[in-house]
């Protein structure tokens, strides 16, 4: 029994031998050609003249800079500056007597007591009722620009709170107010 082992493994060796020669054999490296030298050549003059480019260009370093010259720059802006302003005052509409034109003045709505009575109705209804749809909305969207701004503050807080306290159900399609 051993010596049926030993031969086994006598055989496969052999066999294991054979078959790495024999791979070793079939996959050897071609032996080279005449057209590899030349192709090694051009290769080499490439390089060769790929070196000599570098080394003869001149190399630039870039400039060193200490710090920014900050009265050069002021200046610039402040001239800068300076043209902006003649152009914008080249294209502004000149007055006939050289005077400012007035400036805009808003109107701020006067007091205006109808609209405050038919509001504070119409939010009073609402609370009776308990509901602010989207016609109690509509009417308020359109008495609003007639209250001073403190009156509509008082307005919005007495619905604000109503609707906190959920004395006035919310049933708009959107924002309340």
């Amino acid at each position: 029994m051993a010596m049926a082992s030993r031969v086994f493994l006598l055989a496969t060796w052999v066999a294991a031998a054979g078959a790495g020669l024999g791979l070793a054999w079939w996959t050897a490296p071609a032996l080279p050609s005449d057209e590899t030298p030349r192709r090694l050549e051009r290769l080499e003059g490439e390089l060769r003249a790929l070196r000599l480019g570098l080394e003869s260009a001149p190399r630039r370093a870039p400039p060193a800079v200490a710090g920014l010259e900050l009265p050069s720059l002021r200046e610039e802006l402040r001239q800068l500056l300076r043209e902006e302003i003649q152009a914008a005052k080249a294209n502004a509409p000149a007055t006939a007597s050289g005077e400012r034109p007035e400036p805009l003045r808003v109107s701020l709505p006067r007091e205006n007591p109808e609209a405050l009575a038919k509001i504070q109705q119409l939010v009073d209804q609402s609370i009776a009722a308990k509901r602010w749809g989207d016609p109690e909305r509509g009417e308020f969207i359109l008495l609003r620009d007639q209250l001073t701004a403190q009156q509509h503050r008082d307005i919005l807080l007495k619905l604000s709170v109503a609707i906190n306290n959920q004395q006035l159900r919310v049933t708009t399609q959107g924002p309340p107010f």
